[in-house]
């Protein structure tokens, strides 16, 4: 049984955590983050959704297939390490492009990113999948 209190902040943690997360994923090519601690980030918040509220209630509004997260991100970052190959260049070659942007000034994309992205739905797939069918019943 949990309190009024956890089930608070929890549902003020949540928004919380989830943009922290996104914050780590955008950040990790040049700062300190990436996808793997950005799904790490995620997948504990949505944990902790589950803990507090119960998997039965969360499943109730909320009931995500993890393993097509999993499998979403596995194909994103396999696809990003493998595209350098058909331009002449090696496995997991990075490209970088500049992009002058209304409002933001120069915006720096890089394919890397992309690997990022598929590392972080790999890690909240893998994660929440492994978590879920622990705390489920059947």
């Amino acid at each position: 049984m949990t309190t009024t209190i956890t089930k608070t902040v929890t549902k003020i943690c949540l928004p919380l955590v989830i943009l922290f997360s996104i914050s780590l994923l955008l950040a990790g090519h040049n700062n300190p983050g990436g996808g793997f601690i950005g799904g790490v980030m995620f997948a504990s918040v949505i944990a902790l959704t589950y803990v507090v509220f119960g998997l039965d209630y969360i499943k109730s509004f909320f009931d995500p297939d993890w393993g097509k997260w999993f499998a979403f991100g596995l194909i994103l970052a396999s696809l990003t390490a493998f595209a350098a190959i058909p331009f002449g260049h090696n496995f997991f070659r990075s490209a970088v492009e500049f992009v002058h942007l209304p409002f933001f000034g120069e915006v720096e994309l890089v394919s890397a990113g992309l690997f990022d992205i598929g590392v972080y739905f790999v890690v909240i797939g893998s994660l929440l999948f492994i978590f879920k069918n622990v705390g489920d019943d059947e």
